[in-house]
């Protein structure tokens, strides 16, 4: 049984009373730089350092030094299928304070951000029915022959990166095995096409973190960079090197903190697929609180956008923590990972 932590906020009368008054503040995106005083840069002002010590020490709170601010920042994006050219993004500073199993951000979560799923009694809306076929997810398939040998009904999944949430790994888990989860995508335009589709899953338009609590970082809405054959990645986080495209500041989440949002369900899969800082997220994550069997993870850009990642570092971080590595049997880009009780208990061998 995984222990919660009481929500230290809740022991401050001034402060809970504070923050729950949201205010409201347009931003310009092209405001947001290092010399602006209030920015992404320096938490808006916000010192999480003094706010844990407060917490920590049971000392009394100026009353509206600290609240829950909303700032958001306006983008232009031209999204080519909905011609959709602007879209504002929501950034909360005080967000970024909290410990990742705090109450009150497992109850912001629930209420401000995750879209519920949608009702079974609808139909999915989908550009190629053919998404609905295990044999159209290779990552499926293995996941389902080779680790749970197509017996697990009902389960559940995070997909980190989930694009249109049509080409999807966890669509046909989804619509052959009655499975649902949390669909995590951070690119505005690329979330507008998943709400469409009907999915039976949370929705979250979020990065997953690559912190130990909520953070902002620098998100690029066309591509993380360039692969080895000179070709580009999807968007994701910005790397150091990287100074094309639409680079947007969002707000990311960590995946204890969403899946406390919705229940702690033990995770059967989780999907990592964020154009090479997959480590930085594996690297943030509080292994005692997460319950994860299975993890499919794109490793083909490792080392490449994160400088310090590579294949070989990722399996010995996994291993550290437990899990076998099992190589995806037509999937050159992505790597099975099985924890070692969920080998033994399904008998998973290489296929």
């Amino acid at each position: 049984m995984i222990k919660r932590k009481k929500c230290k906020l809740l022991s401050f009368g001034a402060l809970i009373f504070i923050i729950y008054i949201y205010s409201l503040t347009i931003i310009d995106n092209a405001l947001i730089k290092p010399d602006i005083k209030g920015s992404i840069f320096n938490n808006f002002g916000v010192d999480c350092d003094e706010l844990q010590r407060l917490l920590k020490t049971n000392a009394e709170i100026e009353p509206g030094k600290f609240s829950d601010v909303t700032y958001l920042q306006s983008i232009k994006v031209y999204d080519g299928e909905s011609n959709k050219t602007h879209w504002n993004i929501p950034l909360r500073p005080l967000l970024n304070c909290l410990d990742a199993d705090e109450i009150y951000l497992e109850d912001v979560l629930k209420k401000d951000y995750l879209v519920a799923p949608a009702n079974y009694s609808e139909g999915y809306v989908l550009n190629d029915k053919q998404s609905l076929e295990m044999k159209s997810q290779p990552q499926a398939v293995d996941v389902m022959e080779m680790v749970y040998k197509n017996k697990l009904y009902n389960g559940f999944y995070v997909e980190a990166g989930a694009a249109d949430c049509e080409f999807s790994v966890s669509l046909p888990l989804e619509y052959n095995y009655n499975w649902t989860g949390v669909l995590i995508e951070a690119n505005s335009k690329w979330f507008d096409r998943c709400l469409k589709k009907k999915r039976k899953s949370y929705l979250l338009h979020n990065c997953i973190g690559t912190q130990k609590r909520a953070h902002f970082a620098e998100f690029n809405f066309v591509s993380t960079g360039t692969t080895k054959d000179n070709g580009t990645t999807m968007g994701g986080f910005n790397g150091a090197d990287n100074h094309k495209g639409e680079v947007f500041q969002v707000q990311c989440f960590n995946l204890e903190s969403i899946l406390n949002a919705v229940g702690q369900p033990t995770v059967n899969l989780f999907v990592l697929d964020i154009e090479g800082f997959e480590l930085a997220v594996l690297k943030s994550i509080n292994w005692e609180k997460v319950n994860i069997e299975v993890l499919s993870i794109e490793t083909i850009h490792a080392g490449i956008m994160m400088k310090d990642s590579s294949l070989e570092i990722i399996i010995d971080f996994l291993k550290d923590k437990g899990y076998t590595r099992f190589r995806h049997r037509n999937d050159l880009k992505n790597d099975l990972f099985v924890r070692n009780d969920i080998v033994d208990k399904y008998n998973v061998v290489q296929l």
